[in-house]
């Protein structure tokens, strides 16, 4: 069974601050974060409306992880999104579909790409021509276009760690990226989220035990 996580992290001196606005739980899940749950809090790569006031005084990392789907965060502060990444492992074929599409706009790109007899030699081509037009790099330029390393500042961090952070995130890094899963690994590891797994709206009664 693949992993869904999902939860709202703040730093454990920030826990009181969270506590005043009634959450659902609050629980530490290590010596720097703790973990907490509003009512609109829900399994999804959503951040919640209702952690948008507790952001006013203190920031907030949203953090989810659904294995075979991806992984990202958002970090949030004085009411606002400061920073956000997305890692869809579906992103390379949503936009090889939406490219098809616009190429055949009277055919259905699923038909086309997965259906058809001649669907592998069609896959084949439109991913070429695909890359011609939108190389990688360009791909994870997207990718990190609204990601800020910096604002994890916000949560105390070293300069050295946010230097690693940044060695992570670096298109040179992303572009040699082998193995996905190493991936969000080392992110927990830097910042010390490893505790953050299997933790989601639907099963708090876990962090009761």
């Amino acid at each position: 069974m693949s992993e869904f996580t999902a939860g709202n992290l703040v730093l454990n001196y920030h826990k009181k601050v969270v506590e005043a606005s009634n959450p659902l739980i609050i629980k530490p899940i290590n010596d720097n974060w703790s973990v907490f749950f509003t009512k609109d809090t829900e399994v999804s790569d959503i951040y919640p409306a209702d952690v948008m006031n507790i952001t006013s005084e203190v920031p907030v990392l949203y953090f989810y992880n659904f294995e075979d789907h991806g992984w990202g965060f958002t970090i949030l502060y004085q009411n606002k999104v400061q920073s956000i990444f997305d890692f869809s492992y579906e992103n390379d074929e949503i936009a090889l579909q939406n490219y098809v599409q616009e190429r055949f706009p009277d055919k259905e790109s699923i038909e086309l790409l997965y259906v058809n007899p001649d669907s592998d030699a069609f896959r084949e081509k439109m991913i070429e021509e695909f890359y011609k037009e939108n190389s990688k790099v360009d791909q994870l330029k997207k990718l990190i276009e609204h990601l800020d390393v910096d604002t994890f500042a916000l949560f105390d961090f070293e300069a050295n760690k946010i230097d690693k952070l940044k060695e992570i995130f670096s298109i040179e890094s992303l572009e040699s990226l082998q193995d996905r899963y190493s991936f969000i690994d080392n992110f927990k590891t830097i910042i010390d989220i490893q505790e953050m797994s299997w933790i989601r709206a639907d099963r708090i009664e876990n962090l009761l035990e």
